[in-house]
């Protein structure tokens, strides 16, 4: 894989000083279409359950961990440290302290996997977060309409 500016990667890259692929081999990494390596938002911190309703942007990590932050513009790049690789980002919305709606849209990570959305709300349902049957949307690369993931 490479990033938008031609530098290669490998999983391998990745990996703890273990070596140990915790990593789930069948999810794509995503390198962001911009690599400027931005400094993390102070507000950036990972998912828990005493969030305020609200917007945000999300990363999954290379370790599977969900990160938000506060939506605005050009957020997903500064979640993470210095232009990190994910496994998946979009955008969610809170609403009564629950998920009400779980994207994929991120201009940065540009992530066109329906079953990497379908691992995020897996991981969130099993922080035992409640997220609504019909707010997982899809939104294809080429421009078609959403898709509701059930």
């Amino acid at each position: 894989m490479r990033t938008p500016d031609g530098v290669a990667f490998t999983r391998e890259d990745f990996l703890p000083p273990s070596g140990k692929d915790i990593l789930n081999p069948r999810m794509p990494i995503y390198a962001p279409q911009d690599p400027y390596p931005y400094e993390p938002d102070p507000r950036a911190c990972r998912i828990h359950r005493v969030l305020p309703d609200g917007l945000y942007v999300y990363v999954q990590d290379l370790m599977g961990d969900i990160w938000i932050a506060p939506d605005g513009a050009h957020q997903h790049p500064k979640i993470l440290d210095h232009a990190q690789p994910v496994q998946f980002a979009g955008d969610l919305s809170i609403e009564d302290g629950r998920i009400a709606d779980l994207t994929n849209v991120s201009g940065t990570f540009q992530c066109d996997d329906e079953n990497g959305l379908r691992a995020v709300r897996e991981v969130l349902v099993q922080q035992e977060w409640e997220v609504s049957i019909d707010g997982v949307r899809f939104f294809p690369a080429d421009g078609r309409r959403p898709i509701i993931l059930a």
